[in-house]
């Protein structure tokens, strides 16, 4: 029999802000700075934490494979580590008006591993950037203001974005950055994305999330001790492609923005024919999943997907 806990898409759960509070959020920001933010934005996620049980639910799973994963971390998945967990997105929020808003001096970021960047833009060769939802990926547009000639094309598999890029749709000094909705992969988008590389600019997507229009195209592999789909659409694009692969990892830690680059594959090219294709995906999927798992032992209440994401969907977790 089915449990009751049935798996929902990450993308059907909706947005809980809504544009006129982001506005009202950016103008306490604004007129008040980050305590005043703070002590409005904090009660409004203590209710979102007690009301969303499978959000809670999800978020528990998580720290507990992890701190069984990590023991040293000494991470249970308790009820007060869930908050903090929520605590921290609620930080990331913040953080993204911060870092769409405000320039991002060389003393506030430390950016490892710079000269890969500056070499990848010497040869104009275009690259994907492979992120996570792990921190805060805005801190990126720093690389587009490391020089001018960096162009940064995000591609986005939903709408839930919109509030957010209606709110900065003001911004007009982030002309290295486009955002780019893909919900197929199809020739015209191909076409669209190889035109981009060839011109030596930089396509950014995310390795941990189910894209909407192509749910059944995922791939198992372990992550945190046990079996995770992980999308294919990464790798697939990268082998039709023929580019580089980097990942590409963002967030504030030690009282700094962070960037972390690092070179994951100089060429993707699958085989043709199952099960051999299989295997390689899930080879790479465990690659990245490796990568994702050091990061989530470096600030583990920054990885950030609050939906069932194992197999079980989050019915192992404690929820009292």
């Amino acid at each position: 029999m089915k449990s009751e806990r049935t798996f929902q898409h990450w993308a059907a759960v909706e947005e809980t802000g809504i544009l006129w509070g982001m506005k009202a959020l950016l103008a306490i920001y604004r007129l008040f700075g980050r305590p005043a933010f703070r002590l409005v934005l904090y009660p409004v996620v203590g209710y979102y934490f007690l009301a969303n049980r499978a959000a809670r639910r999800a978020s528990r799973d998580y720290l507990q494979r992890l701190g069984a994963y990590y023991p040293e971390l000494a991470i249970t998945g308790s009820f007060l580590e869930s908050y903090r967990h929520f605590i921290q997105f609620a930080e990331t929020l913040l953080d993204k008006i911060v870092v769409w808003f405000e320039d991002l001096g060389p003393e506030r970021v430390i950016f490892h591993n710079r000269p890969l960047l500056l070499n990848t833009l010497t040869e104009n060769r275009g690259t994907i950037l492979l992120g996570a939802h792990l921190g805060n990926l805005e801190i990126c547009r720093a690389l587009a203001e490391t020089r001018d000639a960096v162009r940064l094309n995000i591609l986005v598999h939903t709408k839930h974005a919109e509030k957010f890029n209606r709110l900065l749709g003001g911004v007009e000094r982030h002309g290295g950055i486009e955002l780019i909705q893909v919900t197929e992969l199809n020739p015209a988008v191909a076409i669209r994305l190889q035109e981009k590389l060839d011109r030596g600019e930089f396509l950014v997507l995310v390795g941990d999330r189910i894209p909407i229009g192509s749910p059944h195209r995922t791939v198992k592999a372990q992550f945190l001790g046990a079996d995770a789909e992980f999308p294919q659409g990464p790798y697939l694009l990268a082998s039709l492609l023929r580019c580089p692969v980097y990942t590409l990892l963002a967030y504030p830690w030690e009282g700094k923005y962070q960037i972390f680059l690092e070179p994951f594959a100089e060429q993707i090219a699958l085989p043709r024919r199952d099960p051999q294709r299989a295997l390689e995906l899930a080879g790479w999927a465990r690659r990245y999943a490796e990568r994702l798992e050091s990061h989530c032992r470096r600030v583990p209440f920054q990885w950030f997907n609050f939906y069932g994401y194992w197999d079980s969907a989050g019915t192992n977790s404690r929820d009292e």
